[in-house]
């Protein structure tokens, strides 16, 4: 069999022997400027003046599925990956690559300056060449089995730093622990490792309230973390502040991100911390949350005062009682 588009809006299958038509694939808008039949399935695809790909069943010829994302007409179409993917180019001089089976666009090539007339691609798929009307030929190379080794490598070097973290961790090594988390950008992990020391840190000293530590103890727990806070890079820093952010919007971690509020006000001047990128954007979303933060905290501790008030009172009813028995008994 082969397929014919018409600019009728529909495409036509026909037998090679006979010369019949088979079937007609309707459902275009617009006129069909190419078709191409899958080296691995009974379907063919058509690309439309309406800036649609359309996938054809070539057995009862009823559209499978409906492939968009160019914005203007898709002129050429062309099976890869062993029927796998699909190419197209469009009249918006774009050149997508569309996985079959879930009809995503998982690449966007965008080098032409006019309409891309013509698709080609070298059997072994490792190169194609597109031609347009800005009178250039682009070849391209498939880098896909190079971006899989890339991936692979770098799933390989996060793994080692990763066991790199919690061998540091395991011999309490925090100065290289909490670099290594903000170079791996992970949150969840450095807020783990400031909550545990600092935890660690009131049980040592047997802490009974949730206060800030001690004005002669490190603000986060241990010294070699404060010095590992004072010391980053802006990108770092800004990295750190990004994260306290996140923090502080949750009342649960709102301790831990004050803390670490408090240790980088305390070691950076304000010139630092504002020539950061996200500097504006860091204070305008700190503040309204600190500022609710301590509100609760002013709640609490007039709280406190008005139970240790009742407290006392009690107490000193309690002694007044307890001298009238004894007046009583005496009597």
């Amino acid at each position: 069999i082969f397929v014919t588009g018409s600019q009728d809006r529909t495409a036509k299958v026909w037998d090679v022997e006979t010369g019949q038509p088979l079937g007609t694939l309707q459902g275009h808008r617009r006129g069909v400027w190419n078709v191409a039949i899958s080296p691995a399935d009974r379907v063919a695809a058509t690309a439309s003046s309406d800036r649609m790909i359309k996938l054809w069943s070539l057995s009862d010829f009823e559209c499978l599925k409906t492939f968009e994302g160019h914005t203007s007409s898709v002129l050429c179409i062309e099976f890869v990956a062993g029927g796998l993917q699909l190419l197209s180019t469009g009249s918006d001089g774009l050149i997508k690559l569309w996985n079959i089976k879930d009809g995503e666009c998982v690449l966007t090539l965008d080098k032409h300056e006019g309409k891309i007339w013509t698709l080609a691609k070298q059997q072994s798929e490792e190169f194609m060449a597109t031609g347009g009307t800005d009178s250039v030929i682009h070849i391209w190379k498939d880098t896909t089995q190079e971006e899989v080794d890339r991936m692979h490598q770098e799933e390989a070097r996060t793994l080692e730093q990763q066991q790199a973290l919690d061998n540091y961790l395991l011999v309490k090594d925090y100065r290289n622990a909490v670099s290594l988390a903000l170079s791996l950008d992970q949150p969840h992990r450095l807020r783990t490792i400031f909550q545990d020391v600092m935890m660690a840190a009131e049980n040592r000293h047997g802490a009974e309230s949730d206060d800030m530590p001690r004005a002669d103890d490190a603000i986060l727990g241990n010294a070699a973390i404060d010095k590992v806070v004072g010391t980053l890079s802006p990108e770092q820093l800004d990295r750190l502040l990004g994260y306290v952010r996140s923090w502080n919007t949750n009342g649960r971690f709102a301790r831990v991100a004050q803390a670490t509020l408090y240790c980088v006000l305390t070691q950076y001047s304000s010139e630092t911390i504002l020539a950061l990128p996200s500097a504006k954007e860091l204070i305008a979303a700190l503040q309204p949350y600190s500022e609710r933060h301590f509100s609760r905290l002013d709640g609490l501790l007039t709280g406190s005062f008005i139970v240790d008030y009742t407290l006392h009172a009690m107490d000193a009813v309690g002694s007044l009682d307890a001298d009238r028995t004894d007046m009583d008994e005496s009597y």
